[in-house]
């Protein structure tokens, strides 16, 4: 899928907001905070039946609301999807001696706003997790985590939604900059191309006139030096290297 279209996409997400940080639990158990990201499929199992709000025992709980992901970035801090932009002078990503690539410059250079909690680094927190969880477990376990660590430096599904989408919308913007850029270059160079192919052509028909009237003046120089010879012959004797010697006479 093509990055605009990528972009386009996850624009109209529907993301599942949890209830706000710190609501008291209708069961008055713990908030999610106090619980320490579960490492096991069985710390998992445990955490998600004390405190996950959609189950049978928390039925009674808040309601949960959706937002699209295009909602969610108006809502927070920082510009709107449509309003990132790649400048004239923007930087390209660093590429490391394993090829791996640092965007960090077309963010920055974008104008995004620093995330408590960014998308790289939710995307760390996805691998640590036991990788035989199932999708709704991993995303159940997820937002216990960001729970706990909402309450200590803001970190919040919104703001990493946030954040993952304006990387998107500006690494959108920097290779639609980057494909205009060359576009305009390419036309240019064809147009040099033309010019120049045109000098070639111009060229060849002047090496070819030449080359012509080279051989034409050839003709005309050999015919009249076989003219001018004949006076010469006329006047010397028929003696060798004169053509009229006879045969036989040159030794």
């Amino acid at each position: 899928m093509a990055l605009r279209d990528t972009l386009r996409k996850a624009a109209g997400l529907l993301v599942e907001l949890p209830p706000e940080a710190g609501e008291e639990r209708s069961d008055g158990g713990r908030a999610p905070g106090a619980h320490p990201q579960p490492t096991t499929a069985a710390e998992v199992d445990q955490l998600l039946a004390e405190l996950d709000p959609t189950s049978s025992q928390h039925s009674g709980g808040p309601a949960r609301l959706t937002k699209t992901v295009d909602q969610i970035v108006r809502e927070t801090e920082g510009p709107n999807l449509d309003e990132i932009k790649a400048s004239a002078s923007s930087l390209e990503p660093v590429i490391a001696p394993d090829g791996k690539a640092d965007f960090s410059p077309i963010y920055q250079q974008s104008g995004l706003p620093a995330a408590p909690f960014t998308a790289e680094q939710m995307l760390e927190m996805l691998s640590s997790l036991p990788p035989e969880l199932p999708l709704d477990t991993k995303r159940k376990t997820v937002k216990v985590t960001l729970n706990a660590m909402g309450k200590t430096i803001g970190a919040t599904p919104e703001t990493i939604v946030a954040d993952a989408s304006r990387k998107l919308a500006a690494l959108t913007a920097y290779l639609d900059h980057l494909t205009k850029q060359t576009t305009d270059s390419a036309a240019t160079a064809e147009l040099e191309i033309a010019a120049l192919q045109a000098q070639i052509e111009e060229k060849r028909r002047a090496m070819t006139a030449a080359q012509q009237k080279q051989a034409q003046m050839r003709q005309l120089c050999d015919a009249e030096s076989d003219r001018l010879d004949d006076v010469l012959e006329f006047f010397s004797l028929d003696v060798p290297p004169s053509k009229y010697a006879a045969p036989g006479e040159e030794k």
